[in-house]
């Protein structure tokens, strides 16, 4: 079982729920999953919508032919991706536009969302290379928080926020490397997801 007691099908079948809703604006169809999924028989995909719907992670999609909606506390959004973020020896953010990444948003307004691509090895075991992090602006974090910190010249970097009496310290989770003061850094947001590609 996975998160939320999620079967590996329930889990592939709700992630192409999300990921079908994120691509064209309305959810599938039954048969769309069944091609999406590979499974032959419409039974087994209406198995698995009804158990989730039964978690409460599906809604049905009323006055339609297709088969369900997120459930109405996850929407899905499309996240602008601003560039990459060092996760180590500080190289630049690069301001490149890359595209639109999908993000379940909980709550709240995805207008004050971005998306950056992690690059460098200072925060594994948490953030990898390559990895895609969804922030929050916001000017403030508290301790332990993942944070992105942007600097006047341009630079960034992704670290752990400490926050102590002498000031902010930023604190890789690879303890190969040394926490450092913010310095004249701030705080651009906070790391609300991760999107990871297997």
């Amino acid at each position: 079982m996975g998160k939320d007691g999620l079967t590996p099908r329930q889990q592939q079948i709700l992630d192409l729920v999300r990921n079908f809703a994120a691509d064209h604006g309305y959810p599938p169809t039954v048969r769309e999953l069944c091609a999406l999924a590979g499974v032959s028989s419409p039974d087994t995909v209406q198995y698995h919508l009804d158990n989730l719907r039964e978690k409460g992670l599906l809604e049905e999609a009323k006055g339609r032919s297709r088969a369900a909606h997120i459930a109405a506390d996850e929407r899905i959004a499309l996240i602008p991706v601003l560039g990459k973020v060092p996760a180590g020896p500080s190289s630049g953010a690069y301001a490149e536009p890359m595209g639109h990444v999908p993000a379940v948003i909980e709550r709240g307004d995805a207008a004050g969302l971005f998306a950056l691509k992690v690059k460098g090895d200072s925060m594994e075991s948490t953030l990898w290379d390559g990895d895609t992090v969804v922030v929050r602006w916001q000017e403030t974090a508290s301790s332990n928080d993942v944070v992105v910190v942007r600097y006047d010249d341009g630079e960034a970097t992704v670290k752990r926020l400490k926050v102590k009496p002498s000031g902010l310290l930023l604190i890789p989770d690879n303890t190969r490397y040394e926490p450092f003061d913010i310095g004249e850094g701030r705080i651009a947001g906070k790391v609300i997801s991760l999107i990871r590609k297997l």
